[in-house]
């Protein structure tokens, strides 16, 4: 489940570093993500999940990470702030 501040959806999400209580950009349905293509529902591993949990790959931010969320820091960032890749 994951506090968006306005609802909390559940989103099904593999990357090794999710876990409870990390702040990371959620694309919520109907987001068009930098590739061109838009957030839907879907179902993974048998959950509907209404969302994606987003890294800095997907954002388009450049990074020398390989996997996992991109994860804010605290001090920057409040749960439901809109997030805007430059």
């Amino acid at each position: 489940k994951v506090d968006i501040k306005d609802e909390v959806l559940q989103i099904v999400c593999g990357a090794k570093n999710v876990k409870e209580g990390v702040l990371v950009v959620v694309a919520m349905i109907g987001t068009i993500m930098n590739d061109g293509s838009m957030i839907n529902k879907g179902q993974l591993k048998g959950y509907d999940s209404y969302g994606m949990l987003c890294s800095k790959k997907e954002l388009n931010i450049p990074t020398e990470e390989v996997r996992g969320l991109y994860l804010l820091d605290e001090s920057e960032y409040k749960v439901g702030d809109k997030f805007k890749v430059n």
